[in-house]
């Protein structure tokens, strides 16, 4: 082999690397931008979650406010004697049976 035969070679065996240099650039782009949107789209659904989960607790706590409420008022309906609730009935059903359409 002469040395321009062997010049030759080492230039397309360093085109050769070139080219695979060039390519494994875009591919290792590609890769970045891939992962890039993956992230993003990881934060995004994390921050979704995240926000879900402190609406949740928001109603749960709202939720538990309502119950605690209700609890008051009957507890308070409770404690009215029967007698009083009786009367009322009877007052209101008077009051229903006596209006004239």
């Amino acid at each position: 082999m002469s040395i321009a035969s062997l010049l030759l070679e080492e230039k397309k065996a360093m085109m050769y690397v070139e080219e695979a240099r060039r390519r494994a650039q875009e591919i290792i782009q590609r890769a970045r931008v891939e992962a890039e949107k993956m992230m993003r789209e990881t934060a995004d659904e994390e921050a979704a979650r995240r926000e879900l989960w402190e609406y949740a607790e928001r109603l749960k706590e709202e939720a538990e406010r309502i119950m605690s409420e209700y609890k008051a008022r009957a507890e308070k309906i409770k404690a009215i004697p029967d007698e009083l609730i009786e009367k009322a009935a009877n007052l209101i059903a008077k009051e229903v049976l006596s209006y004239e359409l």
